[in-house]
């Protein structure tokens, strides 16, 4: 399945000036349809965007830990569920992908956060 994933005041999940490099920073922005808000989701579970990843930076554990594109190496750090009540939980961490703010401007960064079922961690996968 591939297309956009719709979060928080209806804003699109996009990859920074569609860049490609590791570490590029993840962020909501306007639904524009560029390659940069076009994820698959994979069978393995992860989310990949431009050949790269979603991923929780350095694997880490801690609310308000950002989120980039990163080479798909396997690691917890890359793994997402989807719930049934909308959140995208990192088993590894325990947390959901949240928007920072929370917010829905252009160019809010995400990040994993306490799961706690708020607007801004709820989000629309391709189907």
């Amino acid at each position: 399945m591939s297309g956009r994933i719709i979060g928080y005041g209806g804003t699109c999940v996009d990859v920074a000036g569609g860049g490609s490099a590791d570490g590029t920073a993840v962020q909501l922005y306007d639904c524009i349809g560029t390659a940069a808000q076009q994820w698959t989701v994979g069978s393995d579970r992860t989310l990949r965007a431009l050949g790269k990843c979603l991923d929780v930076t350095a694997a880490g554990t801690a609310d308000g830990t950002k989120v980039q594109l990163y080479g798909c190496n396997g690691s917890g750090a890359q793994i997402w569920q989807h719930r049934s009540d909308g959140e995208l939980v990192n088993p590894a961490s325990g947390k959901c992908l949240d928007a920072t703010g929370p917010g829905s401007a252009n160019g809010t960064r995400l990040q994993i956060w306490t799961c706690c079922a708020s607007a801004d961690q709820q989000w629309q996968l391709p189907s």
